[in-house]
């Protein structure tokens, strides 16, 4: 038995919660003007007995909508898109106990599978063909649930894990909110320094106002005072230098709008959801788009850190491995790769450059190789067959900590020789592994109740030589792809996404949109 919900997305313009019989989560507010059509089809083959089902509560109807909505906006999947341009369509389709009904077996079922999906197939939300039709065991989940003492509770059990994830829903509301506002601002290229003038400053400046970073009026031309203030601080908020400089990277984040950053946001809320990975009672966290590094205890932060992760064309890969051991004073064996790709070309242009950096050449037996005895240009012409390790020491590429993961990619954490590379606010510049700003801290609170403590690592650090430090119980390491936080200070972070993860996703479904969006009108 089929039932079809025809849907006439836009005909009944915004619909908020509250509009729905759900709640009153969001408002509603004006219409748009009818476009196109899509049929949602509900199918209750896979359901028990097909029953007729009662209209749940209005605490469900409410909880149910809103998580249907934060999937829908992330748009992984074309199921969450359809099941909510159905609820949106109009009120006595809104009330349908049947599109209840499938709403619930669609989280439900969405949420077990979620849970067994690989630590990369989340991060990269491979979800977009995945087949998330329910079954009757979500059907019967349903059923359970409307005759539990506590339905309302039993449905928020779908909701994700993490601890801010309620207020991570506020600001998602918030960001639709300020999306049905104004048509956002077009702004021109340009680049702008503290004291210049530019006709564009009055659009800026109301930028700033709608996201609350700027209270004063503008009038005038001039860039100056309270508006450089404010972009400095919208910097911040975007991973970016706050120098109050407008440039590329901080005009392109001005010109994102409320409902592309509100995609961002729910995309990023779903990748938090860690199901029940994140249990131990210290991990290493390594957020490659906020280029930063967390040591947790629990659910705080004891330490953190800035790091610097794999370029685009060798980005370091999403994970979850362990630190197994922390290698004092490391040599560097230099992977082919970056061997033929980097250094070969540096050492035909400066034959000098591994007597420089340090390095040993290894033949082909192991053994050390005298670069006296070689032809150079012979070597370099003929593919280089060597093999080349970096001697231990400040020089080296590895800096004087490594932190062993065990890992088919050869990937781990490390120090740098490099360590003005920081300051930078773009860094994603490896070649796939991490770099670790306080590789000092984080390799003495790793070690802390061990025979090693600081004294003991400083004595080896001097003395020049490679030593292997197991740890008595490995720390958990979790490479993530985390777009969009609340910070410490309850502020809303956002970030480049450096690999493309969310490439052409980032506008979310257009139609799913305009069911939520119509600005005011001037």
């Amino acid at each position: 038995m089929l039932k079809c919900y025809k849907v006439r997305w836009g005909a009944v313009g915004i619909i908020g919660l509250s509009s729905l019989g759900v709640g009153s989560v969001w408002a509603a507010a004006n219409t748009v003007p009818v476009q196109s059509e899509t049929t949602y089809v509900a199918s209750t083959a896979t359901q028990p007995d097909a029953p007729s089902w009662p209209l749940p509560a209005a605490a469900v109807r409410e909880e149910l909508a809103q998580q249907l909505l934060e999937l829908a906006i992330a748009d992984v999947n074309p199921r969450f898109g359809e099941l909510w341009l159905a609820l949106a369509a109009d009120k006595p389709v809104a009330q349908q106990p049947q599109l209840y009904a499938d709403i619930y077996a669609s989280l439900h079922h969405f949420r077990e599978r979620w849970a067994h999906l690989s630590w990369d197939a989340r991060e990269r939300l491979q979800l977009k063909a995945a087949d998330i039709t329910p079954v009757a065991a979500d059907y019967q989940a349903y059923r359970t649930l409307l005759v539990a003492s506590d339905p309302g509770r039993e449905v928020q059990a779908l909701r994700p894990g993490q601890a801010d994830y309620l207020a991570l829903r506020r600001q998602l509301i918030q960001l639709l909110d300020i999306a049905r506002q104004n048509t956002w601002p077009t702004l021109p290229d340009m680049k702008l320094k503290p004291d210049e003038e530019h006709e564009a400053v009055p659009l800026i400046a109301d930028i700033l106002q709608r996201w609350g970073l700027l209270t004063e009026s503008v009038s005038g031309t001039r860039y100056d005072g309270a508006l450089v203030e404010a972009v400095k601080q919208f910097q911040l908020q975007h991973g970016l230098l706050n120098d109050g400089i407008i440039g590329r990277q901080t005009l392109n984040w001005l010109r994102v709008p409320p409902e592309q950053k509100a995609v961002i946001l729910a995309r990023a809320m779903l990748r938090r959801d860690t199901a029940e990975q994140l249990h131990a009672d210290r991990y290493v966290l390594v957020n490659l788009p906020g280029y930063q590094l967390e040591l947790m205890d629990g659910n705080r932060p004891v330490l953190t850190s800035r790091v610097i992760v794999g370029q685009l064309k060798r980005q370091t890969p999403i994970m979850a491995s362990q630190i197994s051991s922390i290698v004092l004073n490391p040599a560097w064996h230099v992977p082919t790769k970056i061997l033929q790709q980097d250094i070969v070309p540096k050492l035909a242009k400066d034959p000098s450059l591994l007597a420089k950096e340090g390095f040993d050449i290894i033949d082909s037996a192991g053994g050390t190789v005298d670069p006296s005895s070689i032809a150079m240009d012979e070597a370099i012409s003929s593919g280089f067959p060597y093999r080349l390790r970096q001697q231990p020491g400040t020089h080296n590429a590895l800096g004087l900590y490594k932190f062993y993961l065990p890992n088919d990619e050869s990937i781990y954490l490390h120090s740098t020789s490099h360590p003005a590379l920081f300051n930078n606010d773009r860094r994603a510049i490896s070649s796939g592994c991490v770099r670790v700003e306080q590789a000092a801290g984080l390799a003495e609170m790793l070690l802390q109740g061990s025979a090693w403590g600081p004294e003991r690592v400083q004595k080896v650090l001097q003395s020049k030589e490679t030593k292997w430090v197991p740890l008595k119980q490995p720390v958990p390491v979790y490479m993530v792809y985390w777009r969009s936080w609340l910070d410490a200070d309850g502020k809303l972070q956002f970030r480049d996404d450096i690999y493309g993860f969310d490439r052409d996703k980032e506008s979310g479904s257009r139609k799913v949109m305009h069911s939520l969006i119509q600005r005011n009108k001037a």
